[in-house]
């Protein structure tokens, strides 16, 4: 479920992930908007909420950056339209129930209004236990967040003193003193928690701490505020004196009636209780309610409650902890069975059954040896009691049948690895791991306040690298605790390393690999294997089917094997992906143990070979995700060493939405391709490497995966000696370096390219020139870029391939219109548009019939430039290609402005921008806020036209691209001149001018004679 929470550091999670928010300033933008749910924010309110008095300049756009940092993170999670643009500013766009401030609020109110008191304090319970932390927006200092966080923390203490009143009207006095004294310690000057907490001390006999808990009261009031106490606590204290029952309660229903002695003391096998367990309040709810509804009329059988999960949860834990808190409930005993014998085996029913008979007081003289006959007699003893049974370590549902009781006196809690779907009227809790903060309290617990407190981010660390199972932070704090003269930095540093970190998870009889070695003891031959080879890759999380190539099997039989490992707690299911299919991951911990298994129990060969089959697969999908969807056809790379498809109905299924196939394996192949290059299989990781740039890390412009596969593959190919694969890696920065839109250096790495290329692939120096004249277009250095584009394009010859000849001659025909050269810029293009359809090339052709499209807008031609733009729209639309959609609707904007269409053209060119700035296309912004500025000159608004005109022109100068900044410099001169500064105005179209003529630019020719304003 899709949650904000406020109520201690501001989150967004999803389901079990959270959201990385990143920066204070993205999470403060968040906050402002959710704190005013379903409230637009203007921008200048956002500004002063973000940076108080102290905001820069440039705060206005930053807050339009903070958004939509705030949306790439949120759509990391499948969630991205929390954050809607509504003019003048943005709004929040959630249900008030997906936000835990709100949830309190209406709990909060819906408990103090309950009639039953009993209901009335489920209800608070349920509020209060939505706090995670000390203070309501932890974390941020601006002063609506404070505004808030103290609004929200004094209903806070509202709601927890009416959960003290219920708790006192319930007749629970004596579990309500612990609470309270903590209550009053930290809020001395609320008088009504004194007068609760010198009731509930009267109601245990304490007459003489209530009488001082009054008079430390007095005096920190008179210290502090110069005030006696009020009347209702002056009334408190009187009732105390003449122990007056009608105004406190007598307490007796606070008191259990004591059980009946027998002669021989009730069996109580439950291990002792955790002294420091903390949190799971919602898991020891479901258990304690499941317990409690033992002997209900309507019962003719025994509650049976399973708790599963992996090895280090906390299951056992969990069960004898709610086993000692409803003790009360089972007067004939607690039982307790490890049905795990010494030896990693499991117990055998039969010798299960004789334990549970010793305990319940049976001669072993007199027990049958047989199992019908021992779970007969196990029957009949119990049959009559009133016994909770903990079976620990269940191996399956055949494992402990023969254990459970017959009928609804007596009740069972189970914990296995495995879930024990099949046993028969048993309710199921996943246990999954604690949240963060439990995680760190049950961290500072161990270790120490004082060894935590001090340095709270390395805490914070320690329990990330623990992946927040309990075993393994109990283990952490517990080798802090046994080192004083460790900072937690020290322990943080030792548990970064992955490889050494189960060594280093070690304390005492507390070993984690020894926890997960029973697990891993538990599973049968095939899942061991699917588990060691799904762990071999470090793979963030994957889909069901990469097991098959894995393991050499079909996708079906693969899904089988993921599903029992799912059942088994070694893997979770964390979402769906793009396409439909479930996403799994295995706990960091977890992999790290089966990979040390995968070492030691498979050669080298088979685990190249494994991970060879699974790469061919990948590689193939990607080459057929690249010609099918946005953009992927105009990313050149070479063919594969080796491709392996998948059977016709999964490889369809997967390929339906290309796009979202990218979105889903991309982190999964950046980690191929680390892992290849680290195991020297260098040919896949530079395969791989060229299979992301036909990913969404290209058209999504994700640049750190793309740059992170290539250094690593080159590092690979270069240990060896993979010359020519050197060159094809060299080639894939350049794309990238021109992607980022750093051409200059994009050029270099072309050329360096071809160096190698020259000698070796007429393809590579194809490629290579081709990369480099394009980057010479971008920087309008046009003579030069033709003179590369056409050796190019003679290096491919007339049989080339026909893709790579499209973009070479579509760069051509770029240069020569915008060079003015309407002709042979047609020629081009349309010679283009017929190679890109001869292809079935539907992204090349999009671009091409917008680029035909600018030819006409440059010559007056508008309503055919309209319509070669709406077709070219209808491709991009279809192909889900968001840069492709945005550039051809600035196009469009622009006919529409001259044609005096401002308003439609504006608001085609508000949705272009925000597109732009989410993509963190520098170029893409400049260009629409250039044309932007370009409205407002038309409409006449030369003051509305100064700051996008302002902002663009210095993205120009960013990006080194003078002809656009030059464009861009000669509108601004309309706005100057309009403010009567006429020898700047001058002076810019002078320089702009001199832009145009250097480089060849049509507008040398269309401005002569416009120097004047």
């Amino acid at each position: 479920m899709f949650e904000v929470r406020l109520l201690g550091p501001v989150e967004v999670w999803e389901g079990g992930r959270r959201a990385p928010l990143g920066g204070s300033r993205p999470l403060a933008v968040l906050a402002a908007l959710v704190v005013h749910l379903g409230e637009v924010i203007s921008t200048g309110r956002l500004v002063d909420f973000v940076w108080d008095e102290e905001a820069p300049a440039t705060a206005g756009a930053l807050v339009a950056t903070h958004v939509s940092a705030v949306r790439r993170a949120l759509a990391r999670v499948g969630t991205d339209e929390l954050i809607r643009t509504r003019p003048p500013g943005y709004v929040a766009d959630l249900a008030p129930d997906r936000v835990d401030a709100r949830r309190f609020e209406e709990l909060l109110a819906t408990g103090r209004s309950a009639e039953r008191p009993e209901e009335a304090a489920e209800v608070l319970s349920e509020a209060l236990g939505l706090w995670r932390g000390q203070e309501a927006l932890e974390g941020l200092g601006q002063s609506f967040a404070r505004i808030e966080a103290a609004r929200l923390g004094e209903l806070r203490l509202v709601a927890e003193e009416e959960s003290f009143g219920l708790a006192l009207e319930l007749g629970r006095a004596d579990g309500t003193i612990a609470p309270l004294l903590a209550h009053v310690a930290a809020h001395p000057l609320r008088e009504r928690p004194r007068g609760q907490l010198m009731t509930a001390l009267f109601r245990a006999g304490r007459v003489s701490d209530a009488l001082r808990v009054y008079q430390e009261g007095r005096a920190v009031l008179r210290d502090e505020l110069g005030i006696d106490p009020g009347p209702e606590l002056r009334a408190v204290h009187q009732a105390v004196l003449t122990g007056d029952t009608g105004v406190l309660g007598t307490g007796r229903a606070d008191r259990p009636v004591p059980a009946p002695r027998s002669a021989e003391p009730a069996p109580s096998h439950l291990p002792p209780d955790i002294a420091d367990f903390v949190g799971r309040g919602g898991q020891i709810k479901w258990a304690t309610e499941l317990l409690r509804s033992v002997g209900d009329p309507g019962r003719t059988a025994p509650p049976i409650g399973v708790i599963s999960g992996r090895s280090g949860m906390g299951k056992t834990a969990l069960a004898v902890h709610v086993g000692h808190q409803t003790a009360e409930h089972f007067p004939d005993g607690r039982l307790f069975v490890d049905l795990r014998a010494a030896d990693t085996t499991p117990l055998e029913p039969a010798d299960a059954l004789v334990r549970l008979l010793r305990a319940m007081g049976v001669d072993p003289v007199t027990l049958p040896s047989g199992i019908e006959e021992l779970t007969g007699l196990y029957r009949t003893h119990i049959g009559h009691r009133r016994v909770l049974v903990v079976l620990d370590n269940a191996a399956g549902e055949a494992h402990v049948r023969p254990l459970l009781p017959p009928g609804p006196g007596s009740a069972v809690l189970i914990t296995s690895r495995r879930r024990l779907v099949a046993l028969e009227g048993a309710a199921h809790l996943d246990l999954a791991v604690p949240d963060e903060a439990e995680a760190l309290d049950l961290f500072r617990r161990v270790a120490g306040e004082g060894r935590t407190g001090a340095d709270p981010e390395r805490a914070a660390e320690i329990v990330a690298l623990c992946g927040r199972l309990p075993l393994a932070v109990r283990i952490a704090g517990a080798r802090l605790a046994a080192r004083p003269h460790w900072a937690p930095d020290r322990l943080a540093g030792r548990l970064r390393d992955e490889r050494r970190r189960l060594n280093e998870l070690s304390a005492g009889d507390l070993e984690l690999r020894t926890s997960l070695e029973l697990g891993y003891a538990d599973l049968a031959p095939q899942e061991r294997q699917a588990l060691r080879r799904l762990a071999l890759l470090d793979l963030p999380d994957f889909a069901a089917w990469i097991a098959a190539p894995l393991l050499g099997i079909g996708t079906e039989e693969a899904e089988e094997a993921v599903e029992r490992l799912v059942d088994c707690h070694f893997i979770d299911v964390i979402g769906v992906d793009g396409t439909g299919l479930a996403r799994y991951r295995i706990h960091d911990l977890a992999r790290e143990h089966a990979r040390e298994r995968c070492l030691t129990e498979e050669s080298a060969e088979e685990r190249a070979a494994a991970v060879l089959r699974l790469v061919g697969c990948w590689l193939d999908l990607a080459r057929k995700a690249a010609a099918r969807g946005p953009g992927g056809t105009a990313r050149h790379f070479p063919e594969p060493a080796a491709v392996r498809p998948l059977d016709p109905e999964t490889e369809e299924a997967l390929l339906a939405r290309p796009a979202a196939w990218f979105a889903a394996e991309q982190a999964g192949l950046l980690a191929a391709v680390t892992h290849c290059a680290d195991h020297g299989m260098a040919r896949a990781a530079r395969d791989l490497a060229g299979a992301l740039i036909a990913s969404s890390a290209a058209l999504y412009n994700q640049f750190d995966a793309w740059s992170r596969s290539h250094t690593a593959a080159m590092a690979a190919v270069r240990r060896s000696g993979d010359v020519e694969g050197e060159a094809w890696l060299l080639a894939g920065l350049g794309q990238l370096r021109y992607e980022q839109d750093r051409f200059e250096e994009s050029y270099v790495y072309f050329a360096d390219a071809l160096r190698v290329f020259e000698e070796r692939s007429p393809e590579g120096s194809a490629v290579a020139l081709a990369g480099m004249g394009t980057a010479r277009r971008e920087q309008a250095r046009y003579a030069e870029a033709l003179e590369l584009l056409e050796a190019a394009l003679e290096r491919y010859g007339d049989n080339g391939a026909v893709g790579p000849r499209a973009r070479v001659l579509y760069g051509i025909g770029y240069v020569h219109r915008e060079q003015g050269r309407g002709t042979p810029a047609r020629e081009a293009l349309s010679r283009a548009l017929d190679l890109y359809r001869a292809a079935a090339d539907l992204h090349g052709e999009g671009l091409t019939l917008r680029s035909l499209a600018l030819c006409d807008r440059a010559e007056g031609r508008y309503p055919e430039a309209e319509r070669l733009l709406h077709d070219a729209l209808r491709i991009f639309t279809g192909l889900q290609d968001t840069f492709g959609t945005m550039y051809t609707e600035q196009s469009l904007a622009k006919v529409e402005l001259r044609t005096g269409r401002t308003p439609e053209a504006r608001r085609r060119l508000v949705r272009c921008l925000e597109v732009a700035r989410e993509r963190q296309d520098r170029f893409g912004e400049a260009l629409v806020l250039r044309t932007l500025g370009e409205v407002q000159l038309a409409t006449g608004d030369t003051d509305g036209a100064r700051e996008p005109l302002e902002h663009a022109a210095a993205l120009w100068a960013e990006l080194g691209l003078e002809l656009w900044r030059a464009r861009t410099v000669w509108d601004l001169a309309e706005v100057w001149t309009a403010d009567g500064d006429t020898e700047t105005a001058r002076a810019a179209r002078a320089e702009a001018l001199e832009v145009f003529r250097s480089v060849g630019g049509r507008e040398a020719r269309e401005r002569r004679g416009d120097e004047s304003p």
